[in-house]
């Protein structure tokens, strides 16, 4: 009798070990699903309040970038003086024989097709800038650069941007951008006029034609008008403010070019708003310059 006495309790005891055992699982069970949701709520607000945090605009990655954009709107007179007639055959629009002026409303209309990716685009929006700014305000340019296998040149970008002027509107398109992704569609008129005087031949089934491409309806051009090759030496995150610094003064590897080559983009657009503003179409590099242009 005892000795069935004792084994119902060490029966009785590891039944008592065991729910004992169970309910400790259970416990520990209870806080980890606990701990989990703690977590996930918490991951979930801070998902939440990344959504909602306002997007930065892409200059803001670049203050210094930013700030030598905003200072094309005050380049002197004197630094497209200083620059001279462009050198470059490509800086001079060539004729189109049964070209028009391209109408917006009672203004005559430049329009750009570009790429973000390409490093000749990169270039000679800095020119255009410069000369477009004569005629009117950019606001909202931010900075890009040309694909990192195509230089990494430092630019400007026209997505996102106004333009504004009493003398001339501007149409610019960027089909791709610098990592070669689709990024802003051709309108169709201007897509027609792209594919009827772009050269070298457009060719659908093996390109989208050439680019840069600036059309002033009588005149174009095709590439740019600044050389590329000294553009590849700049990398760093101040190399903005190197353009801009040489473009305010018309001088140097990158400022003399760019503004030669503004010069060119202002005499053809002189052509277009029949020499108004008079002091910039009789300032003394675009007169220099005008003869140039092939009528």
């Amino acid at each position: 009798m005892a000795k069935s006495n004792r084994a119902e309790a060490a029966t009785k005891a590891a039944a008592m070990r065991a729910e004992a055992a169970r309910k400790d699982r259970q416990r520990k069970q209870l806080i980890s699903a606990g701990v989990a949701v703690v977590v996930v709520i918490i991951a979930v607000a801070v998902g939440v309040v990344i959504s909602n945090r306002p997007k930065a605009p892409a200059s803001d990655g670049n203050s210094a970038a930013a700030a030598s954009i905003a200072k094309l709107a005050t380049v002197p007179a004197s630094a497209f003086d200083a620059a001279g007639v462009p050198t470059e055959s490509n800086a001079i629009p060539e004729k189109i024989p049964d070209g028009k002026v391209l109408m917006d409303g009672t203004k005559p209309k430049l329009a750009y097709v570009g790429a973000e990716f390409c490093p000749y685009c990169a270039t000679e929006r800095w020119s255009l800038v410069a000369a477009l700014e004569r005629f009117g305000d950019f606001t909202g340019l931010t900075e890009t650069q040309s694909a990192q296998n195509e230089g990494d040149i430092p630019t400007v970008s026209f997505v996102g941007s106004t333009y504004k002027s009493d003398h001339i509107s501007f149409q610019a398109v960027e089909t791709q951008d610098r990592d070669h992704k689709p990024l802003e569609q051709m309108p169709a008129d201007l897509d027609e006029l792209f594919k009827k005087y772009n050269a070298p031949p457009y060719v659908p089934e093996q390109s989208a034609g050439a680019i840069p491409w600036m059309f002033y309806g009588t005149h174009q051009t095709v590439g740019s008008g600044v050389p590329v090759q000294p553009f590849t030496n700049l990398t760093q995150d101040s190399a903005w403010t190197t353009i801009v610094d040489q473009m305010m003064t018309g001088k140097g590897d990158y400022g003399q070019p760019i503004m030669a080559n503004a010069n060119a983009i202002t005499a053809q657009i002189c052509q277009l708003t029949k020499g108004e503003p008079a002091d910039v179409c009789t300032s003394p590099a675009v007169v220099k310059t005008t003869p140039l242009l092939k009528q």
